[in-house]
């Protein structure tokens, strides 16, 4: 069964061929959204990317050529930026004398001890982290040992920014996408975590699926992927993580379109599939989507 915590994963901060189309014919997590003259391009990230998915498809490249303002999610701090991490760190952490494994079962302490002990680590090292920040790490480790990870789209494409001097701006401060994560996980953190431990066995399966989608700009597989379950098994934390942050990103979007300039909008591709996806909200508004396919004039 698909349950919240692997949703929640790969959708924030995504081995099946069946999800694989033929590359000569296949769409794009890219796409152009358009009214009268005006068109900005909208693009959907992967936040954890393997180094040998470079380069990007060429549609990404071609949007970001094109737009005068990249836009993203958030500034994420460089992890030299010690103020920065220090306050991340407070924020996904409890308060002095407050600990996870006190809020945990007997069973599912034991067994998270026992797979923080498969990277070499200890619980007691870890008990001050609040749920979420605690299942990155273990999500990292276990990409990490399969030769997974790697630097996000996002991230890929602000040092290309940073790099050429373009403009960059954002849809939402640190601090409240912090205050985001804080809350995941907090309602039920003994949940929260058995779900983590019995779907760790399965992070590559779902991960490989989800870039396969993504490459092939499958958001049906990534609906399925990801926003049902997490609906069906979360709804809160579907309309706090999903709903309502597309509903307030629409605002900033359509003010795009009264300016002079082009824009690359990326955001985590979740944000781009579902019944409640920003192409959606862009559709019913009125905008034309056009999603970009490989080797389109």
């Amino acid at each position: 069964m698909k349950t919240l915590t692997r949703h929640l994963l790969i959708s924030s901060i995504a081995a099946t061929g069946l999800l694989i189309s033929g590359f000569s014919t296949a769409k794009s997590a890219v796409w152009k959204v358009s009214k009268g003259d005006e068109f900005i391009y909208v693009a959907g990230s992967i936040h954890i990317l393997p180094p040998k998915e470079l380069p990007l498809p060429d549609e990404f490249n071609q949007a970001y050529k094109q737009a005068d303002i990249l836009v993203l999610e958030t500034d994420v701090p460089a992890p030299s930026d010690s103020s920065a991490q220090l306050t991340m760190l407070k924020t996904l952490s409890y308060q002095a004398g407050e600990t996870l494994s006190s809020k945990l079962s007997a069973k599912v302490k034991q067994q998270l001890e026992e797979q923080l002990a498969q990277y070499d680590m200890k619980l007691s090292e870890l008990d001050s982290f609040r749920p979420f920040m605690l299942s990155v790490l273990i999500m990292s480790l276990e990409l990490q040992k399969q030769q997974l990870m790697g630097e996000g789209v996002d991230s890929y494409f602000a040092k290309l920014a940073k790099r050429d001097k373009k403009e960059v701006a954002y849809l939402e401060t640190v601090a409240f996408q912090l205050d985001l994560f804080k809350q995941v996980g907090s309602q039920d953190e003994n949940a929260f975590i058995e779900s983590l431990l019995t779907q760790i066995s399965s992070y590559q399966a779902l991960y490989i699926a989800m870039l396969n989608a993504w490459k092939n700009g499958d958001m049906q597989a990534i609906d399925e992927l990801t926003l049902m379950p997490l609906q069906e098994h979360d709804p809160n934390t579907y309309q706090m993580l999903i709903k309502q942050r597309n509903l307030t990103w629409l605002g900033h979007i359509e003010n795009y379109f009264t300016n002079s300039q082009k824009e690359l909008l990326l955001v985590g591709t979740a944000h781009l599939a579902g019944e409640d996806s920003l192409l959606g909200l862009l559709k019913n508004k009125g905008y034309v989507i056009k999603q970009l396919n490989t080797g389109e004039k």
